[in-house]
């Protein structure tokens, strides 16, 4: 039998309508509600996300391990180690970063090409960059000094917790050794005390703050912490005072600098109260305390001989005669604790009045590490084996006892 069409269903509803008087009302489609729609988005939405967690799983710190090693050649192994629960796969990208400036070092062209990218869930292994298609080798093989490159690499496109980094070096770090200062012996019956103070402002002299802010900072926290330390001795410690002495100039026939003419060889040297050493750190124990320092100037480009930048090379600590009372009494220099008996062996000036001692030895003992440290620190100054001999000259025309000795006058000023 053959099933009713439309129209059939259609002339029976006529005729039942047209002998009953009847009409009947077509049945509605139900729309389909909103919320029906919401729910199925929702469940696509659950689904993707779903699905996208376990394609770019984000790991913790702890879950993965890097270590590259530069084979050379452009080419660098990068030891993988996936201890979580997730597949792992790191996608062909990366961006190389330098660690001081925190910027890209962008490809000059070429591809960077990946291998062994796959790493399953408590798995190890290797995987391999060649950088030589993409970047400037000769120029990343450089050596940086306190610096170092280090890769990000990700598996979803550098997203927050899908991206991690990994340092590497492709040549041997210079590395800027900043001297600590030389133990002292201390008096004897403060000796154990003396050393547990030291030691406690040990670790202010093994960093340095490469912010301006985070320096101020760290200067402050010291001089609180010497304040904190220093009032567990049993007799006070005798401060530096800036006194109106000052140091001559050089005779006319000492010759720093070959390359500048004799009549500006004086324009080579400075002479300034000083409350901080070149790295930040407070020169005394209180914020009032300052060191009298002479300073070689550098120049800021090749050839100049008129100012530039200066670099501290001697550090000469006054004290007013009756604060001393004894060879016992102790003064405090750069972290360390000295008896003036100790101090001795550094008197460069004495009158009835002020005794000064120059101790650049409390600060640091080798001239060209501090000189180049201090260099490193500045991106604008020129230096060269001509500037330095600049500097060893003035280093060692001061150094000299004798000429010292014959060169401390007072500054007053002129009514």
């Amino acid at each position: 039998m053959s099933s009713f069409s439309k129209t059939n269903l259609q002339n029976i509803k006529d005729i039942f309508e047209e002998k009953t008087g009847v009409e009947l009302v077509s049945r509605r489609r139900r729309p389909i509600g909103v919320s029906v729609l919401v729910a199925a988005v929702m469940v696509c939405c659950l689904t993707m996300t779903a699905f996208a967690v376990s394609l770019f799983s984000s790991l913790d710190g702890d879950d993965l391990s890097l270590s590259a090693t530069y084979e050379g050649n452009g080419l660098v192994s990068i030891q993988v180690e996936n201890r979580s629960n997730k597949n792992l796969s790191f996608q062909p990208q990366l961006r190389l970063m330098q660690w001081s400036t925190a910027e890209e070092i962008v490809p000059t062209s070429g591809e960077t090409v990946f291998s062994g990218t796959e790493f399953g869930a408590h798995t190890s292994g290797v995987m391999t960059v060649d950088l030589s298609q993409a970047y400037n080798m000769d120029v990343l093989e450089q050596p940086l000094t306190d610096d170092h490159y280090y890769f990000v690499l990700t598996n979803n496109n550098f997203v927050f917790g899908q991206d991690w980094m990994c340092s590497v070096s492709f040549a041997e770090p210079i590395k800027t050794v900043v001297e600590t200062p030389l133990p002292i012996p201390a008096a004897e019956a403060d000796r154990e005390l003396v050393a547990q103070i030291m030691e406690e402002l040990r670790p202010y002299f093994e960093t340095y703050p490469a912010n301006v802010d985070e320096r101020r900072e760290a200067a402050g926290s010291y001089l609180q912490k010497c304040q904190e330390l220093l009032t567990t001795l049993d007799r006070d410690v005798v401060p530096a005072v800036e006194a109106p002495l000052a140091i001559d100039g050089l005779n006319p026939e000492v010759i720093f600098d070959e390359t500048a003419p004799l009549e500006t060889q004086h324009w080579l040297t400075g002479l300034h109260w000083r409350s901080l050493d070149g790295y930040g750190i407070p020169v005394g124990s209180t914020e009032g305390e300052s060191a009298l320092v002479l300073s070689a100037y550098v120049p800021q480009h090749k050839g100049e001989v008129d100012g530039g930048v200066d670099i501290p090379l001697l550090y000469f600590f006054t004290y007013n005669v009756k604060d001393i009372h004894s060879p016992e009494d102790i003064a405090f220099i750069h972290g360390q604790l000295m008896t003036f008996g100790e101090l001795e062996q550094y008197k460069v000036y004495e009158d009835e009045q002020y005794v000064c001692y120059e101790v650049t030895d409390l600060f640091y003992t080798n001239l060209r590490q501090h000189t180049e440290s201090m260099v490193s620190q500045r991106s604008d100054i020129y230096f060269d084996e001509q500037v330095w001999e600049r500097v060893e000259n003035i280093y060692n025309y001061y150094k000299d006892r004798d000429v010292l000795n014959r060169r401390f006058y007072y500054n007053l000023p002129t009514e």
